[in-house]
């Protein structure tokens, strides 16, 4: 049985058995207690009907017949009836016998009131041990409703208790992770309108700016055209922004389903790298593929694309004229690696750490134009597919982006 398991009930019936046995032996007592008065109230009566005898000069030899007698007659039992010994006569009148039934009485009275209570004290001992039990459990229950969770419900033993407290254990588990859960996306959402507001600041102070420049001189047709272009560049920058900024964050959040399927990867990084050829072509660098065309790779191939399409496109913005930048990618049994390589003037060491924050700039990006959010964007990609990004780079020599999946 499962309640058996539990070893404070276990305990409790051992305790009823114990007092079962006891209750046994002592009515065995009794009954011996019982058996030998018996024997002494016939022996003291068989003294007395042989005194008597004797003293009225009865034979020896007869009355010795007489006591070993097993046999009744019918003139015996009325000869008894006339003297008033009848069996409905009441054992009161008899000293003896009723000396013996209020002994054996009194015996069994106490044994059952001693037995009653040792039975209510080991009842209410494990009553009193399974109350503290529930209020040390009603007490950790409480703390988890006001979210602490230091103390734990005991889970030492076995039994239906302890597998429920293990059950309540489990469910504050999970309600300490979606509390952690939900204290994260509040962080993340916090932290993803800062960004937005902080970013916005600078083209809608400009077209602000463009505004005002336009309505002081509203005739002169030049100046008109000059700063609508420039409100239009900052309205593109603002939808690039917000667009891409969202993006990451809805990686982030998990709220982007990748769907994934085996595709030639060399399909993948020549669009990829068509998406930016024109761009290599006219800064006077070189875009190179490394790989075999016969591999395979396991990915969503449009964020995935997006994904190399940024690092490239890192590799251009910090590469001069004449450079290269190579794309190559080869497969073994265990992952996929593919890496964008350029030979550009590198990372700075103190900026190694901060390579994937959103909108950080290197002190030495000399002014590149850009919004920050295109190595966290590939990061969010690759890290949403279950996959790793990293780099290593020496000043003045390149940088290496590493994809593995």
């Amino acid at each position: 049985m499962n309640m058996m398991q539990e070893k404070s009930t276990r305990y409790y019936f051992a305790g009823l058995l114990w007092l079962a046995g006891a209750f046994v032996m002592l009515t065995v007592f009794l009954s011996w207690v019982h058996g030998r008065e018996a024997q002494h109230i016939l022996f003291e009566r068989e003294q007395t009907l042989v005194s008597s005898l004797v003293g009225q000069g009865v034979s020896p030899v007869l009355i010795a017949g007489a006591v070993k007698n097993a046999e009744t007659t019918d003139e015996g039992i009325a000869l008894l009836r006339q003297m008033g010994h009848g069996g409905d006569v009441s054992f009161v009148l008899f000293p003896a016998v009723d000396r013996s039934v209020r002994l054996f009485a009194g015996t069994a009275a106490g044994m059952a009131v001693l037995l009653s209570v040792m039975q209510v004290c080991v009842t209410v001992c494990f009553l009193w041990r399974r109350e503290k039990l529930y209020r040390q459990a009603e007490d950790v229950i409480i703390r988890f409703s006001e979210g602490d969770f230091e103390r734990h419900l005991p889970q030492n033993e076995n039994g239906s208790v302890y597998r429920l407290f293990a059950a309540v254990e489990e469910l504050a588990v999970a309600l300490r992770a979606q509390g952690g859960k939900e204290q994260q996306l509040k962080v993340f959402l916090r932290d993803t309108i800062s960004d937005i507001s902080h970013q916005l600041k600078t083209p809608l102070a400009a077209l602000h700016m463009y505004t005002e420049i336009i309505a002081q001189e509203p005739d002169h047709a030049e100046t008109v055209e000059r700063f609508s272009g420039k409100i239009m560049q900052s309205l593109e920058r603002i939808e690039e922004l917000v667009q891409t900024l969202l993006t990451v964050s809805r990686i982030d959040a998990g709220s982007i389903e990748f769907q994934k399927q085996w595709q030639p990867a060399s399909d993948l990084v020549t669009g990829a790298v068509a998406d930016l050829s024109v761009r290599a072509q006219a800064e006077g660098k070189r875009l190179v593929m490394e790989g075999d065309s016969a591999q395979m790779l396991f990915c969503d191939r449009q964020w995935t694309r997006e994904a190399v399409a940024n690092l490239i496109k890192n590799a251009l913005d910090h590469t001069e004229e004449g450079g290269t930048v190579t794309v190559s990618w080869e497969c073994s049994p265990a992952m996929f690696r593919l890496s964008v390589a350029d030979d550009g003037s590198g990372i700075a060491e103190e900026d190694m750490p901060h390579v994937f924050k959103r909108f950080y700039r290197g002190k030495k990006d000399g002014g590149r134009q850009g919004l920050g959010l295109g190595l966290p964007l590939a990061k969010s990609i690759i890290e949403g597919q279950g996959g790793i990004l990293s780099v290593s780079s020496t000043v003045g020599e390149g940088a290496v982006f590493t994809i593995l999946l």
